[in-house]
């Protein structure tokens, strides 16, 4: 990996806020329907759409909340079976990428994205599954570069398009799907332009120019995360993220 693709990484760990405790314990604390789990298990990315969807029967806000189930449960499965994991983290993905579920459920779909690259920015993951890698990474920079979503935290959807670029630059992901990384950047050149993005933080067009330009990359950008907004107004309480990547240890807690 090139230095710039080292700087690249350890930004994006710096912006990318994990879950905070009190949600994520909610989350873990709530079994997961049999169905759901079983369905995760099967590495079956659309039957773990098509349990969410009949579990969730029309409802958006369950939706949000069973997608929010499986994609920690995704993340649980990248040490043993990353292939099983990235199928998951699809399924959640594209139902919080439904208008109705991202309206009515910004901030799970915000939390569904970063645990998501988390995922898809894991070696293994872009090693057995890159094409999926691609899709899913775009999938969730068109998420967090929606403005109910950006607004409930513009740190974390900053990092998580720097996960998305980063991810569909390495060469597994961009050789099996060599127009991933222009899908990306056409999608984070039009977050940089929104007014709606620009208008909730300053510093958007500016850092999605250092995401896309990462020559130019300096300290202050791996440090924006000091003082982000988190989910209901208060002061960050996040858990670092997991290092199954080796690239991206020695991110700030």
């Amino acid at each position: 990996m090139s230095s710039l693709s080292k700087i690249l990484v350890i930004a994006a760990v710096a912006l990318l806020s994990a879950l905070p405790v009190s949600a994520q314990q909610a989350q873990q604390q709530q079994p997961l329907p049999p169905a759901l789990n079983a369905a995760i298990l099967s590495g079956n990315g659309n039957a773990v759409q098509q349990a969410i969807q009949v579990l969730s029967a029309g409802n958006p806000a369950r939706a949000a909340q069973l997608a929010e189930q499986v994609i920690i449960t995704a993340e649980r499965l990248l040490a043993t079976n990353p292939r099983a994991a990235i199928e998951a983290a699809s399924a959640a993905v594209g139902i919080v990428s439904q208008q109705a579920v991202t309206t009515s459920a910004p901030s799970q779909a915000l939390n569904v994205a970063v645990t998501a690259a988390r995922i898809f920015t894991n070696p293994q993951v872009q090693a057995v599954a890159p094409q999926l890698v691609a899709s899913v990474s775009q999938s969730s920079a068109a998420i967090v570069s929606n403005p109910a979503v950006y607004q409930v935290n513009p740190t974390a959807s900053q990092g998580v398009m720097a996960s998305a670029y980063q991810a569909v630059t390495t060469p597994a992901v961009s050789q099996a799907s060599p127009g991933a990384a222009a899908n990306v950047a056409s999608v984070l050149t039009q977050a940089a332009q929104s007014q709606a993005l620009n208008q909730t933080a300053g510093n958007t067009s500016s850092t999605i120019t250092q995401i896309l330009n990462p020559t130019g990359l300096s300290n202050s950008f791996t440090n924006t995360n000091t003082n982000s907004s988190t989910l209901g107004g208060e002061q960050p309480d996040f858990t670092p993220p997991r290092e199954e990547n080796p690239n991206q240890s020695g991110s700030p807690t």
